[in-house]
């Protein structure tokens, strides 16, 4: 019995010796390393990075009537709270009607550069008052999904799909229409390796036909006419 009652004694001793060592663990673990108070700058042996923030004056889609002068409304750009260099890739020609793409960038004291983007497009004629084609158009043909249009600069529309018309592609694309009758895709890049343009096409009564060229198309440019009422 005094056998029996001795190993009940050590195996208490045992589970009360390990609950203390887990404790103490669980505590240690809760402490804050002394390691953790980073100079400013560095995490552990890792140097932060602070890349450029854009600020960028005007609207990040601008109109100019043909034969205007364009001014870009400026850009700047900060690492942290110190101001730094921005540059300025691509051009405005206010005489040739089209989208415009400026780009700009700027590197950090790290060498890491960031970039933003402003578009430009110059209109055919001044949009005439009144002139609003924004909304929600069923594509005629069956494609997979509606397309929003939503109106971004005086003369300027973006739709979130210009292919429709049976396919399963959604090409997104800006759209130019003034008078209210007259719609004009010009040449762009809206992304995935597609560049479309098209001729001039036409809205009348809430329907809008263009017809849609894709450049990028293996074996040359490929041209299909697409319809989407509004709804």
């Amino acid at each position: 019995m005094g056998t029996l009652i001795k190993k009940i004694d050590f195996m208490i001793s045992k589970i009360f010796v390990s609950f203390f060592s887990l404790a103490t663990v669980v505590l240690a673990s809760c402490t804050k390393e002394p390691s953790f108070d980073y100079p400013a700058g560095r995490v552990g042996s890792s140097r932060v990075t602070n890349f450029a923030k854009f600020e960028v004056s005007g609207t990040p889609v601008m109109s100019i009537v043909i034969g205007s002068t364009f001014t870009d409304p400026g850009v700047k750009a900060k690492e942290g709270e110190a101001e730094i260099p921005v540059t300025v890739t691509g051009s405005v020609n206010p005489n040739t009607v089209g989208l415009y793409t400026l780009t700009y960038s700027a590197t950090n004291k790290d060498g890491f550069t960031a970039t933003s983007e402003r578009i430009v497009v110059v209109l055919p004629a001044a949009e005439q008052s009144g002139i609003d084609l924004s909304g929600e158009y069923l594509p005629i043909g069956g494609a997979p999904s509606n397309a929003a249009v939503t109106k971004v600069a005086n003369g300027v529309y973006y739709t979130t799909n210009c292919w429709g018309g049976g396919s399963l592609a959604v090409i997104p694309a800006y759209f130019i229409c003034v008078d209210g009758s007259t719609v004009i895709i010009p040449e762009q890049d809206p992304g995935s390796g597609r560049i479309v343009t098209g001729s001039p096409g036409t809205y009348s009564a809430g329907m809008i036909t263009w017809t849609v060229i894709r450049l990028d198309f293996p074996g040359g440019p490929l041209t299909i006419t697409k319809q989407w009422q509004k709804l």
